[in-house]
């Protein structure tokens, strides 16, 4: 990171029991005051020339859309006619890297775990991965975190009784390792990071009342403006592990560097740096679990936010209801002007929010 880098203070902003402080979030940075407005429906005018009146619409609805990386569309057909899959996959200690899939996932979320590690919720549609681990355990965290996936399948290695129970009894598709077909052990790896599938095998055991997902992140429009302060350099802390994103302009993408390395993923071709088109780090409260004493993020309620998209970033709030509804990003807690991501895949850091955990640099 250049010695220009700009370090970010979280405040915990008070909504939906998101914390009890209340206020915006601030940053050090300074992002330009202008907002756009993701105009998704249409609004309208009232006519009064007669005694009924006549509704005139004034915006044009947005287009069809890839509903996990917001790629325009011509026709719904040309949206795979599967459900959502998640794969947890390790990212525990440099001895599980490359990873194998993780440039075909249209989401990933990366997640504080117990053993001062994170771990990487890939959500899989749009493309397919073979192979894809190495595939570990669930946590509690994961149900609120996955079921706006509009009950996404769920590909783990199993977990505890509790763990497992909770699952069970979610809205999750249970994909255990533990009682489905199309997982493998791996040879050259070390248990428990030896456990592999790829999405053909999983999607394979979609049971007929599996829907396809339903959009998580507003998208911009075509020639709609990025709007945000100049940030090409990105440092997230997230316990023990440091995560660096570094944007390149030709690609319009972000390249990842995991604690001073590049990270690399596995390919069905070859082996490939991990990139992105956008970072979103969303900042969450961490409980404690009462079944099992792992940390439990908060995805519910309300907490700052900072979508990093094209060379830029805006921070912002995230606020979200319930665990089914999709993940807002707004401006300011008082006007509530959507950020809206550039379409395609999206990493999303799930940091502790406390002091010092994000950085940036022009």
């Amino acid at each position: 990171m250049s010695t220009s880098l700009l370090v970010v203070s979280a405040l915990i902003v008070a909504a939906c029991g998101g914390g009890d402080d209340e206020g915006a979030p601030t940053s050090t940075s300074t992002t330009d005051a202008t907002t756009t407005t993701e105009a998704s429906t249409t609004t309208s005018t009232t006519v009064a020339e007669t005694e009924a009146p006549v509704v005139v619409p004034t915006s044009v609805p947005d287009v069809l859309r890839m509903p996990l990386t917001g790629h325009p569309i011509a026709d719904e057909s040309e949206i795979p006619d599967r459900p959502a899959l998640v794969v947890k996959i390790s990212n525990a200690p440099q001895s599980v890297l490359p990873q194998a899939g993780l440039n075909q996932a249209d989401i990933v979320f990366e997640e504080v775990i117990n053993d001062s590690a994170t771990r990487l919720a890939a959500v899989f549609h749009s493309e397919d991965a073979d192979p894809v681990g190495p595939i570990r355990s669930g946590r509690f965290q994961d149900i609120n975190l996955l079921l706006s996936l509009n009950r996404p399948l769920f590909a783990w290695s199993g977990g505890n009784r509790a763990v497992t129970r909770a699952i069970q009894d979610s809205e999750l598709i249970d994909l255990s390792a533990q009682g489905t077909p199309g997982y493998y052990r791996r040879g050259g790896r070390t248990s428990p990071n030896d456990l592999y599938s790829s999405t053909d095998a999983l999607w394979s055991q979609t049971p007929d009342d599996a829907e396809q997902p339903t959009a998580v992140f507003s998208y911009l429009r075509e020639g709609e403006e990025v709007i945000g302060a100049p940030a090409n350099e990105i440092e997230v802390k997230l316990d023990s592990v440091r995560a660096q994103w570094v944007y390149d302009a030709e690609s319009d993408g972000y390249y990842r560097r995991q604690n001073g390395s590049e990270h690399n993923t596995e390919t069905s071709t070859g082996v490939e740096r991990v990139w992105v088109r956008n970072v979103v780090v969303m900042m969450a409260d961490y409980g404690r679990n009462s079944f099992d004493g792992n940390p439990d993020a908060q995805v519910m309620g309300s907490n700052p936010v900072y979508v990093f998209t094209g060379g830029t970033v805006r921070p912002g709030i995230w606020l979200r209801f319930a665990p089914e509804d999709p993940f807002s990003f707004f401006d300011n807690p008082d006007d509530l002007n959507p950020i809206a991501l550039s379409p395609g895949r999206t990493w999303v850091e799930i940091p502790r929010n406390v002091e010092d955990v994000l950085a940036w640099a022009e």
